[in-house]
């Protein structure tokens, strides 16, 4: 049940009236000092039609007024539009007298909020419930929420500077590995990396006579031969690694005690063929490698990548204009992000590890589209800057100040 609506007043920030009097004072200054001592210090000012005018141009943008002060602000724009030294000396004065006038009349409304602002209206706000807190773009999502991570794992995410799904996307593999060729069991090499398909024939596990060690035997077999394969401390592979299982392996291949006959092999990767999870990720395929740590592994983080990418890949926003990319021939940012973590078969391996697939070119070249456009629109802020009135001080009344000084 929603709770009862508490009306408050935006009483802390200024109102419009005190923000418009604040305004008045700053575009007032320097149109005041032009018009003293009988427009002594006309000569002095600088810039003043381009400082009125984009002021007044920016304080219409800002916000709503009232008709009255609308016209007056525009009444007082038109005064400072043309360049005043253009102008003899007797316009430029009966312009200043002007817009003198014309910022009485406006301080005057500025000090009467109910006539010309009217009064603001209380506002009926009720105290925000959990639905109605928006919920964040699916790029600034925490890492932490995503499925299977956690808040153990999230540190160790924290480490490569993961905090959110888009972190993840933009931690890239550091090097590939091809494993998408099998070797026949029977033409494998000692002392060669190589992967093999075939399928478990025999599944046993021992423990060693010191019982801290657990060995799981295994042995796969193609047409063309068997291979041996032996896991230490990993008993929860046994329910996994059971008879008549298919599986893909890749290591490094050793003899055995007969051996050509015996072939063994020093499993850094395995696949469990036909699994609806994680397959095929880690064999059979040209396989990204991430970045390491304690607790977190390369292939926990080609899981991770795998979910997040079916989830979340179709959903990134493309920036790069259509005529953009045909002009570069750069793939969609979708089929980008994805090519970049899970290369395609057949993808060049040089080109991989240099960064140089057309994936790699895309993300590098947006970054740096990105980028330039960041300071091109600074740059354009900078050159459009308000420029500030400037005074002469090389004039005629410092010097008689200076000669009047008893000092």
């Amino acid at each position: 049940m929603l709770r009862s609506a508490i009306v408050i007043r935006r009483s802390s920030e200024p109102t419009p009236p005190e923000q418009f009097q604040q305004w008045l004072d700053r575009v007032a200054r320097p149109i005041e000092f032009a018009t003293r001592d009988a427009f002594a210090h006309l000569p002095t000012v600088k810039n003043l039609n381009h400082f009125v005018s984009s002021q007044v141009m920016q304080a219409l943008s800002d916000r709503v007024y009232p008709r009255a002060i609308e016209a007056s602000l525009l009444q007082l724009r038109g005064l400072f539009q043309d360049d005043q030294q253009r102008f003899p000396a007797e316009e430029q004065q009966r312009r200043l007298q002007e817009a003198m006038v014309i910022l009485e009349a406006l301080r005057k409304a500025a000090c009467d909020p109910a006539r010309a602002w009217g009064e603001p209206e209380p506002i009926a706000m009720r105290e925000p419930v959990m639905n109605d807190i928006p919920s964040r773009p699916w790029w600034e999502q925490p890492i932490r929420f995503v499925k299977g991570v956690g808040p153990k794992r999230t540190a160790l995410l924290q480490r490569f500077r993961i905090d959110t799904i888009e972190d993840a996307f933009w931690t890239l593999p550091w090097r590939y590995e091809d494993r998408s060729v099998m070797t026949p069991i029977g033409q494998l090499v000692p002392g060669a990396e190589a992967s093999i398909c075939g399928t478990i024939i025999r599944s046993e596990a021992k423990k060693a006579r010191s019982r801290r060690l657990s060995i799981l035997d295994i042995v796969v077999e193609d047409a063309t031969g068997r291979l041996q394969a032996v896991f230490f401390n990993q008993p929860f592979l046994e329910p996994v690694f059971t008879v008549g299982t298919s599986v893909m392996l890749t290591g490094r291949v050793i003899a055995g005690a007969q051996g050509f006959v015996a072939m063994k092999m020093e499993v850094s990767q395995y696949e469990v063929v036909g699994a609806e999870s994680e397959a095929p990720l880690h064999v059979g395929r040209i396989v990204p490698i991430y970045h390491e740590t304690k607790g977190w592994t390369s292939r926990q983080m080609r899981v991770l990548m795998k979910s997040l990418l079916d989830v979340h890949a179709a959903e990134a926003q493309e920036v790069l204009p259509v005529s953009l990319r045909a002009r570069y021939r750069l793939p969609p940012i979708q089929q980008a992000i994805q090519d970049v973590h899970f290369p395609q078969p057949g993808t060049d391996g040089g080109q991989l590890d240099r960064g140089l697939t057309p994936a790699h070119r895309r993300l590098a070249f947006e970054e740096l589209f990105l980028l330039q456009l960041a300071l091109a629109s600074r740059q354009r802020v900078m050159k459009e800057e308000v420029k500030q009135v400037s005074f002469n001080p090389k004039t005629p009344l410092l010097g008689k100040l200076d000669r009047a000084l008893p000092f």
